[in-house]
């Protein structure tokens, strides 16, 4: 089957699903060239997975509604074509990897394997071609672990493997990285471009733009079920129509955008490395090196006492904690933190260090083996999980192991109904905690019905509802766009100011830039470093330990040398253009 070629042709697609007033797709046309890779971006809603939906035959096979138009895969069409057709040609990756997990494997093997047995492939091949996708995928070490005791980027990794395995001609990949650490993220994509060199035809939906416009052949936007921008990757995101459609444009595409504006125009670059090549000539020697705080001066102005003479005591402290899973696989290793009110902490690293199950200890979900913990000074060994959420609430990771209502407005009381709460302040809180988090509009309707990426803020909503002193967000930026991101810096924004903690789990580097007051990073089930973004992000060491990467201006910045903390994409643009300056006087 590798050896196969297909294409896929979409001419005048129009999809209404049932019960929808309008279409989620209107008149659209695509053409993906076989043994090509094609990116399709755009806001959430605008109908890039009813598009992967239509392209393996979801739609209207399973989901009904109405559908006009052609849809071809190599000459087949799809609206015709029946389940097992479909199934040998047509590779899909789900958006959830929790949803692509079969639920009766006991290994991660098995889990691989699991398609190929159901499509009657020789048992010796399957060990063949599922070894070989274990390697490709780094998961030779976990083939015998439960694929529910995997982490969430593990079982993300799970999934796309058990996908590739099956090697049919055309692959459609719905959001494969957005809970992924920077390294796998990029051996993800190595993953793909290796599938596409083998002719096999690629449509990728993506957040993360600077990775799609580097390896992409052709980009395509969606916005309210349309084709607004298409063509090659340098062209999409110099287009200015694209940003208008809400697409969050690459961060070295935004960096030359900042020098642009400041007369700088070095035009239009996909990579930091060639951004770098580029700026090298206009970098005074004299800037080099001058200006960035010392290790030391940053201690001790993190060490500086407050207002008051003394620090805030903690509302959340960790003290030495340890946890296995069963079968001996040690999760957490003698991890010790604190957390004050008031504070925004991001905990890092990557995928199987241990933040998931660190942070579910913080509100009793998993109890550490050895060690304490202890919310506003009452050690939660005492205390029943109930109890301690009230105090610490917990954003699952994914949100459908958290939604279990019929409508949100149930699910946003939930967390109120065992409280001496008047009616009115009832309602009062959740109408708050649906208007920052943007659900005002849904509230009547059927979570279970909503987009991955508004069912997360409807989790959010619901502990937001509850008002507790700590909130932990786990993976919330996953599959968020830019208006998605932009919420989400508002509600941590309003928490800090409330006084309230918040601990987010995260992989997004350039979400925390600016953000973020602390970050924590893990690897390997410990916490190996701990401080400010400017001293993570510049720690080569903590960094390579945790397969994080600096966000784009850090690294900018570091390749260049110059004479600035590299947070923030104007405070390196402004840098560049002052060195642009005096090197010309």
């Amino acid at each position: 089957m590798g050896a196969v070629t297909a294409g896929i042709e979409v001419v005048d697609l129009t999809y209404t699903y049932p019960a929808a007033d309008t279409p989620a797709l209107r008149g659209v046309t695509l053409r993906v060239e076989p043994g090509t890779l094609c990116g399709v971006v755009g806001p959430n809603g605008g109908g890039k997975t009813t598009l992967c939906h239509a392209v393996r035959g979801f739609v209207p096979h399973f989901f009904g509604g109405e559908l006009t138009g052609t849809v071809r895969v190599g000459g087949l069409d799809v609206s015709s074509a029946g389940e097992d057709t479909l199934a040998r040609n047509v590779g899909y990756l789900f958006q959830n990897p929790f949803t692509q997990m079969s639920g009766i494997t006991d290994t991660v093997f098995d889990e691989i394997a699991f398609g190929l047995g159901n499509l009657g492939v020789p048992a010796p091949e399957i060990r063949d071609r599922v070894d070989q996708a274990l390697t490709d995928a780094r998961l030779t070490d976990l083939a015998g672990r439960h694929p529910y005791e995997l982490s969430g980027g593990q079982q993300q990794r799970v999934a796309l493997a058990s996908v590739l395995v099956m090697d049919q001609p055309v692959l459609v990949v719905d959001e494969p990285t957005s809970q992924l650490d920077p390294r796998t993220r990029q051996d993800v994509f190595e993953l793909l471009l290796r599938a596409r060199s083998s002719g096999r035809t690629i449509l990728l939906v993506e957040h993360t733009t600077g990775l799609l416009a580097r390896h992409a052949d052709r980009m395509v936007v969606l916005d309210g079920g349309e084709v607004a921008v298409a063509g090659t990757p340098e062209d999409v995101v110099a287009d200015v129509r694209t940003t208008a459609h809400g697409v969050d444009l690459p961060p070295v595409v935004r960096l030359a955008d900042g020098l642009r504006e400041r007369g700088i125009d070095v035009g239009t670059h996909l990579s930091v490395e060639s951004l770098a090549e580029a700026l090298a000539p206009r970098v005074s020697a004299v800037s080099v090196g001058a200006g960035r705080p010392g290790r030391e001066d940053r201690d001790l102005a993190a060490r500086q006492p407050d207002p008051a003479g003394r620090s805030p005591e903690p509302i959340l402290r960790i003290d030495d904690v340890s946890y296995s899973y069963p079968g001996g696989t040690r999760a957490v290793d003698r991890v010790s933190l604190t957390v004050t009110a008031g504070e925004s902490v991001a905990v890092v690293g990557q995928n199987g260090a241990g933040k998931t199950t660190t942070v579910k200890m913080m509100n009793g979900l998993v109890r550490p083996a050895s060690g304490t913990v202890t919310v506003a000074g009452e050690d939660t060994a005492r205390r029943t999980t109930a109890q301690v959420s009230r105090r610490v609430g917990y954003v699952f990771q994914n949100p459908d192991d958290q939604i279990f209502h019929q409508t949100v407005r149930a699910e946003l009381r939930y967390g109120l109904k065992r409280t001496k709460l008047p009616e009115a302040e009832r309602d009062r809180r959740v109408h708050e905690a649906a208007e920052l988090t943007g659900l005002t509009a849904v509230l009547e309707e059927n979570p279970h019905d909503l987009p991955l990426s508004v069912r997360t803020f409807v989790t959010i909503a619901s502990v937001l509802a509850a008002d507790p002193d700590v909130v932990v967000l786990d993976e919330p930026t996953a599959g968020q766009d830019r208006a998605g991101l932009d919420r989400l810096a508002r509600i941590l924004d309003h928490l800090t100011g409330r006084g309230r903690a918040v601990v987010t789990i995260t992989h997004d580097m350039e979400f925390l830039a600016g953000r973020i007051g602390r970050v924590v990073v893990m690897a390997r089930g410990r916490v190996v470093a701990d401080g400010s973004p400017d001293e993570i992000f510049t720690d080569a060491d903590a960094l390579a330990a945790a397969w994080l990467a600096p966000p784009a201006a850090v690294d900018l910045a570091a390749r260049l040398g110059l004479a600035t903390s590299g947070l923030d994409l104007d405070a390196v643009a402004a840098a560049l253009h002052k060195d642009d300056e005096s090197a010309n006087e």
